[in-house]
C-alpha cells in the first residue's frame, strides 16, 4: 500500500477514536469498527493484532463488544480456519443503535436508582415524623421530574431512531 494511503487512514482512524470519545464511546473500540470500515475485505484478529498494535485478547474481547453493537460481523473465508470479522457499512445504522442501546442502558440504570429509593423511602414511613413526611413529598416532586426527563430522553430516542 502507498505510503500516503497508510497515512490517510492512520489518521482516519485516530480522528474517529478521539471523536468517538468525545461521545463517550471508548476509543479504542471506534478505532477498531474504523479499520474494518476501511477494509475492502474481511480481517483476521491476526490482521486486527498487526494493524492496531494491540493484544489478541484486547481485539477479540472489543470485537464481540462490536457484535454486539451490530456494528460488525463474524464472516467465513473459504480455505481459512481463523476468525474474520467485517464492518457494517451502514454507519447511520451502527450509531442509531449503539445510541439505543446507551439510551435505555441509562435509563434502565434511571428507573432501578428511583425504584430503590422509593422503597427506602416507603420501609421507614411508618417510623417518620411530619417533617419527615414533608421532606419526602419534596423527594417525590423531585423524584416525578427525574421520571419526567426519563420519559422525555425515551421518547427523543425514538423520534431519533424514526428520523434516521
Amino acid at each position: 500500500m502507498h505510503n500516503k494511503l497508510e497515512m490517510a487512514q492512520d489518521k482516519f482512524v485516530e480522528s474517529i477514536g478521539k471523536l468517538a470519545s468525545s461521545f463517550g464511546v471508548n476509543q479504542f473500540i471506534a478505532q477498531l469498527y474504523a479499520v474494518l470500515y476501511l477494509s475492502d475485505k474481511p480481517l483476521s484478529l491476526d490482521e486486527l493484532v498487526e494493524r492496531l498494535k494491540a493484544s489478541k485478547g484486547n481485539i477479540s474481547l472489543n470485537i464481540r463488544e462490536l457484535e454486539n453493537w451490530g456494528a460488525v460481523k463474524n464472516v467465513w473465508v473459504k480455505g481459512s480456519r481463523k476468525d474474520y470479522y467485517e464492518a457494517d457499512p451502514d454507519v447511520r445504522k451502527v450509531v442509531v443503535n449503539k445510541l439505543r442501546s446507551s439510551v435505555q442502558k441509562r435509563m434502565g440504570q434511571v428507573s432501578n436508582m428511583i425504584e430503590e429509593f422509593k422503597e427506602l423511602v416507603g420501609s421507614a414511613e411508618s417510623e417518620m415524623t411530619a417533617e419527615d413526611k414533608k421532606t419526602v413529598k419534596s423527594y417525590q416532586e423531585k423524584l416525578k421530574k427525574i421520571e419526567d426527563m426519563k420519559n422525555l430522553a425515551t421518547k427523543a430516542m425514538s423520534l431519533a431512531e424514526k428520523l434516521f
